[in-house]
Formats: C-alpha cells, sequence, structure tokens
C-alpha cells in the first residue's frame, strides 16, 4: 500500500494535476481572506472558507478523474489487478494520496489564524473546527470522485459525472425545500446533503453527527470502489453468463451501515455530539438559564413556526440548536416546528398578530408569550449603507424570560415615573424589562396620591424640569416604606433639580455639580467626558466586574453621605484623576465641550478633585432601595453599542435586584450575545503582504513550478 501511496501521490505532481488543486485552492481562498479577514477585519476564516466550497465542484473532478479511468484507458490496470496486494489497499492507498493532496492547502490554511492573532482577538478553536469541517467535506468529495473514476476508462466522462454528484450534493438541501423532505426523492436528497453538516462547522459546532456524516460517506465511496475493482479483477465465465465475486451482500451491508450510523447518531442528544466553539458561547445556555430549568414544574411547549429543514440561515442554525438545548435542559419542555403553509389557521388560534417565519409561541396551560422572530435578534441599521445589520442574538434572553412568566404565579409591575419631562427609555431597555417579566405603567403624581400599591419599584429616567415638594414626600414615604427606587441622571437638563436632588440626598445621596472628566487616558473613550469606569465587584455586577466593561458618557459625580440606617454600594467609579467641571452642567457649555477639540480639561481652581462615585445604590433597614446612575446616556441604544451590549446588561441586574426579593429568585434577564466582536486592526503594509503572498504569489509560483515540472518532463 505505502508503494501504491507514494506513486499515485507523486504522479499528481510530476504532471499538473496536483499543482492545478493546489494552485486554484489556494488562489480562491487568498482571494476571500484578504477580502473577509484583511479588508474587513473579520477574526474568522471561516467566512473565507465558505466562500470557497463552490471550487471543489472544479478542482476535485481534475484531481481525481484519471486516477482509476486513465489505468483502465492505457491497459495497464492489469498490473494492478494482477498485483498480490488486497484490493481494499489498493484503494485506500490511492484515496491516502489524494487526501494528502488536499492536506496541504489546509496546512497553508492553518496558518492565517495565527497571522490574524498578530492584529487582535482571535479565536483559535472556532478557526480550527471550520477548517476541520471544510478539510473533512473535501476528503468526502474526493471519495466520490474516486468511486465515479473507478465505474468508467474514460477521463472526461468521470470528470463530468464526479462534477453532477458534487453539484448535486451542493443544491440539495435547496432542492428539499423546494420538493419537500416528505415525499421519497425529497427523502433520499437529504440524505445526499453534503453543505448542511458543513455549515454546522462554519457556525462554530463541532458536531459529531457531522463528522460520522462525512466518515461514512467515505467509507462508503471507498467500498464501493473495491467492488468495483472486484469485479473486474475476479470474473469467469460459464456458458453466456458472467459470475463475478461482485459481493452485492457487501453492499448492502455497508449501506445498512451508513444508514444505521447516521440514524444512531441524529438520536443521540446534541448536548452529548455538539460542542459549542464559539468565542461567545452562541449555543450554550447559561447558568442562571439551567437553574431557571432546573426548577420548572410546568408543563411548556415551545412552537416554532418554520418548516426545520427550511432554517438554513447563520442566525436560524443558532436558533434550532438554542432549542435543542431548552429541549435537552428540562423534561418539561417540548419543541416543536409547525409549517404555517400547511396548518394557516395554526397562529390564530394564538394570537391575531401576523407572525414571520421563526417566531415562537410559548404555552403553557391557557397561558401563552409570543415571541416574533424580529425580537429573537438585536439589530441597527448602518449608517453608510441605510441596511439593517445583525448585531446580537437574543434568542435565550426571549426564551427563558417567557418561560419564567409562563411560570410564574405573580408578575412585577414597574411604574415609569412621568410629568417632569423625562426621556422615554430606548427600546432595547424597554425590552429588557419585558423579559424581566416586569409589566410597565406610566405614574403621574398629579394624578396619583401615592405609589400605587402593586409597584415593585420606580423608574425615574432622565427628568428635565423639578419635583414639587408633593412629589418628593410621595417618594420619601414610599421609599421608607419599603419602596424601591431606579434613577438615571441627566447632565444637559433644563433645570436644576433642587428638590428632586433633596429626594436623593434624603436616601443620602449627593449628586455633584457638574460633569465628571476623566484625564486618565486609559479610562475614557474619544472625549475627557466620555468615561470608561471601573465597575466595582458587587451583587449587582458580578459578571461586568472590572475595568473597561461599561461606557458613562456625560455623567455626574455622586457622593455617599453618612446616613442613619442606611447602607451604602457603590456601584462603578471614576480613578483619582477625575475631575468635576462645575462650569458644564448645562446643555450650551457641554454641547460646545463636546464639538470644541481646542477646549482644555486641566483641573481649574473651582473644579473639584476625585475620584467620583458614578453609580450608588442605597438600601435602607426596611428593605427599600435606592439606585442611581450619574448618567443617562448610558441608558441608550447608540451607547450601549458601544461596549457591546453590557450596558443593558448593567440595567438588567440592577432591576432584577430592586425588585422585590420574592420575585428576584425568579427574576433573569440574559443579556443579548452580541455579535459585534473586537474586529482586527490590520494596517495597509499587512494587507499588501498577506494578501498578496495568500492570493497571487503563492497560488502562482506553484502553478509555474507545476508548469516548469511539466516541461522538463516532457523534454525528456
Amino acid at each position: 500500500m505505502r508503494a501504491i501511496f507514494k506513486r499515485e501521490f507523486l504522479s499528481f505532481f510530476r504532471g499538473i494535476t496536483g499543482w492545478l488543486y493546489l494552485g486554484i485552492t489556494l488562489v480562491l481562498f487568498g482571494l476571500y481572506f484578504s477580502i473577509y479577514c484583511l479588508m474587513q477585519a473579520v477574526p474568522t476564516i471561516s467566512y473565507a472558507l465558505n466562500s470557497i466550497t463552490f471550487a471543489f465542484l472544479i478542482t476535485v473532478p481534475i484531481l481525481t478523474m484519471k486516477v482509476f479511468a486513465q489505468e483502465r484507458r492505457d491497459k495497464v490496470d492489469i498490473l494492478t489487478l494482477t498485483s498480490p496486494v488486497p484490493v481494499g489497499r489498493i484503494v485506500l492507498g490511492k484515496y491516502l494520496a489524494l487526501l494528502c493532496t488536499n492536506l496541504i492547502p489546509v496546512v497553508v490554511m492553518a496558518l492565517t489564524p495565527w497571522i490574524l492573532k498578530l492584529y487582535g482577538k482571535v479565536s483559535i478553536k472556532e478557526n480550527y473546527v471550520a477548517l476541520l469541517g471544510f478539510f473533512l467535506y473535501g476528503a468526502a468529495m474526493l471519495a466520490v470522485g474516486l468511486f465515479v473514476s473507478s465505474l468508467t476508462d474514460n477521463v472526461i466522462v468521470a470528470a463530468i459525472v464526479s462534477f453532477l454528484l458534487i453539484f448535486v450534493g451542493f443544491i440539495s438541501n435547496s432542492l428539499v425545500n423546494q420538493i419537500g423532505s416528505d415525499h421519497i426523492p425529497g427523502k433520499i436528497l437529504g440524505w445526499y446533503d453534503f453543505l448542511t453538516p458543513l455549515q454546522e462547522f462554519f457556525t462554530g459546532s463541532l458536531s459529531l453527527v457531522s463528522i460520522a456524516y462525512f466518515l461514512s460517506i467515505i467509507v462508503l465511496m471507498l467500498v464501493l470502489s473495491a467492488q468495483v475493482i472486484l469485479k473486474r479483477r475476479y470474473t469467469v465465465s460459464k456458458s453466456r453468463l458472467s459470475l463475478s465475486v461482485f459481493s452485492a451482500v457487501t453492499i448492502i451491508c455497508v449501506l445498512m451501515g451508513t444508514v444505521g450510523v447516521n440514524f444512531a447518531m441524529s438520536r443521540i442528544p446534541s448536548k452529548y455530539t455538539q460542542f459549542d466553539m464559539t468565542a461567545k458561547k452562541y449555543y450554550t445556555l447559561s447558568e442562571e438559564t439551567k437553574r431557571i430549568l432546573s426548577k420548572l414544574h410546568k408543563d411548556i411547549t415551545i412552537y416554532c413556526l418554520a418548516k426545520k429543514s427550511e432554517l438554513t440561515n447563520d442566525y436560524e442554525i443558532v436558533l434550532i440548536k438554542s432549542l435543542e438545548r431548552y429541549g435537552e435542559g428540562s423534561s418539561y419542555i417540548t419543541v416543536k416546528y409547525v409549517d404555517v403553509n400547511k396548518n394557516p389557521s395554526f397562529v390564530a388560534s394564538y394570537t391575531d398578530q401576523s407572525l414571520d417565519v421563526g417566531s415562537l409561541i410559548l404555552v403553557s396551560g391557557k397561558r401563552t408569550r409570543i415571541i416574533p422572530a424580529m425580537d429573537l435578534y438585536q439589530t441597527q441599521v448602518d449608517p453608510s449603507t441605510y441596511q439593517t445589520q445583525l448585531t446580537g442574538y437574543d434568542i435565550e434572553g426571549q426564551v427563558t424570560s417567557a418561560i419564567t412568566y409562563l411560570s410564574k404565579e405573580k408578575l412585577s409591575c414597574v411604574y415609569v415615573l412621568t410629568g417632569h419631562d423625562e426621556v422615554q427609555l430606548s427600546d432595547t431597555f424597554t425590552k429588557t424589562l419585558t423579559k424581566l417579566n416586569a409589566g410597565t405603567k406610566s405614574l403621574n403624581f398629579l394624578k396619583e396620591k401615592e405609589v400605587p400599591k402593586d409597584a415593585a419599584a420606580v423608574l425615574i429616567y432622565a427628568p428635565q424640569s423639578d419635583f414639587s415638594k408633593d412629589d418628593v414626600k410621595k417618594l420619601k414615604r414610599y421609599v421608607e416604606e419599603g419602596g424601591r427606587v431606579f434613577v438615571a441622571l441627566d447632565v444637559m437638563k433644563s433645570a436644576p433639580l433642587k428638590r428632586f436632588k433633596q429626594f436623593l440626598l434624603a436616601s443620602g445621596i449627593e449628586v455633584g455639580k457638574g460633569a465628571v472628566a476623566e484625564l486618565d487616558d486609559q479610562h475614557y473613550y474619544q472625549n475627557n467626558f466620555f468615561l470608561l469606569p471601573r465597575v466595582e465587584k458587587t451583587a449587582i455586577t458580578e459578571d461586568i466586574a472590572g475595568e473597561l466593561q461599561v461606557f458613562m458618557p456625560l455623567s455626574l459625580g455622586l457622593t455617599a453621605k453618612k446616613t442613619k440606617g442606611v447602607t451604602f454600594t457603590t456601584i462603578m467609579k471614576t480613578t483619582k484623576k477625575a475631575i468635576e467641571k462645575r462650569d458644564y452642567d448645562n446643555q450650551d457649555n457641554l454641547s460646545r465641550a463636546l464639538s470644541d477639540a481646542t477646549i482644555s480639561f486641566e483641573k481649574e481652581e473651582e473644579d473639584k478633585e476625585g475620584p467620583f462615585d458614578l453609580a450608588i445604590l442605597a438600601e435602607n433597614k426596611k428593605k427599600g432601595a435606592v439606585a442611581v446612575f450619574g448618567s443617562a446616556y448610558a441608558f441608550t441604544d447608540e451607547m450601549n453599542q458601544q461596549v457591546s451590549g453590557r450596558n443593558a446588561t448593567l440595567f438588567a441586574n440592577t432591576m432584577a435586584y430592586i425588585l422585590p426579593q420574592t420575585d428576584k429568585e425568579k427574576t433573569a434577564a440574559i443579556p443579548v450575545k452580541m455579535l459585534n466582536t473586537q474586529m482586527l486592526t490590520v494596517n495597509a503594509a499587512a494587507f499588501r503582504i498577506f494578501g498578496i503572498a495568500m492570493g497571487i504569489a503563492l497560488p502562482l509560483l506553484l502553478l509555474v513550478v507545476g508548469i516548469v515540472i511539466c516541461i522538463v518532463r516532457k523534454r525528456r
């Protein structure tokens, strides 16, 4: 077998076919590697690999068409057929030669994640999982080409048939979606779908099911190739009939084994066969969700409004895998997919909303929770192209919230204070309250004599005008009796808010007289007023504690004043180099400071020195609490995006904490899993060096070497 492997492997590179295979593969990879990784600064090669899978339609037929067909055409296959080497070893030797040829460009590609690591944070595991899938896909395609080459003595026919078989496997998923998987043709095409298992690897999932699928295809094709050769090797005549040792039993057994292995693997729970290799664990449920599922005691059915086979986009694959984890996480949860085309009245039995494909309906007894597809994902509009871009997955957050909602006996109610020109809370943070299963109602003290008894908390967001004495009394009484309040302040307010600050001071929190500017260049972003504070480790911030975790632009400084019966928790604070710019306490001055780059931030005589608390939690003996944040701008969609959603996590954690303790034990707000990972910082020199090397120089060199070798051999 070693001699056959050596002869076959060297034959690829004594001619042009091996060099052509390497050149085409690497020039295409180099092109897409330059586009995605070097130009667009994407820290994964999976996009480049996904873009060149079509290349196997061309390269595999070129490489495999001569393996058996040319020997048979030149009548030299008799040497193979009469050799003492078992046929299985002959086939395996030739296949290993093909596999090693395929391994060469893969080894070159394996270097690229380390190149990218020079320019930013790169998940090596995620990149290598994608590369493993690409290698296995190529290995399976080469096995198909090898089998076709064993069937004929015409290399052109072998190339064309190989192309057709690979092409059918390439588009079979699309064909199944068109004709449906309920019919026999659809089921057969579904078994011959090469692309769907490959996508598992490209989306960061190490799937043992997909590995078993590709390996079973390889084994099947090699056995069939061996049987074809055996038929020609041992044929005897009897009258006009040819009796061969071509074993139908062997073929049937291998086919049954292939189907059996793949069927058995598909029945194993995905938690044992699929491993999440993504940097942000898109397919893994958080410990908080697992805790909630472990305490679940009600049957809940999750209906996904889609035909499962039609969910093929990357974000839809994340949805499928996430729902699988829920089904495996609790015996009380059942996941079902509903084809609304076949059952158009299904949605109407639960809601009169118009729901898109991929929307979810969660049902438990008579209670229902609807999750529109658009709420499962976080998006934003690119200002340069005006196109909507996916920025994060909120699947776990929404589904866990719905499960908590369906399992709770009583829901919390957060009252949002109005009547003082408060700013409206942005969409992301409003949805966070929904995820906490807290209903919201408006509270206007002109209409209410006190905070309603059913209030779990009061939210005061960026009031612009001052409170009346009566308003302050109502809030004080509410907190003294155990009420809980969330406050976010706006430094650009239109009024001094003297009476409102008296309410905060009654809880022990003094508000500064101007915007805080940070003079430590490691703790601000672009402008000294755009603060990157240190987040203290507390019960609220345990998962986001540390440096550079949250963004607090245009913040007021806060000070905890010793108050009888009140305990304080500092949530975040500036460095000692920060100063309070007392001249910058209104919209005009701050707007000028933000637009005028010549303004000095050096400490002046009237400025106060830091450090400053930017968020404080004050709690009294009756479990009343006031959480105050110096910047309302931190809780806007734009600023939240700057830190990959961690400001939303801070908001969710704070609201979950200040809700009544009986609810808090059941409340969870799972943060959005953001897609906007840290992009690479690739300079122009790196683009020129690695782009030209990978996309032009190396492939061209390989082709030139191949051509030179062919010319030299012909002249000999």
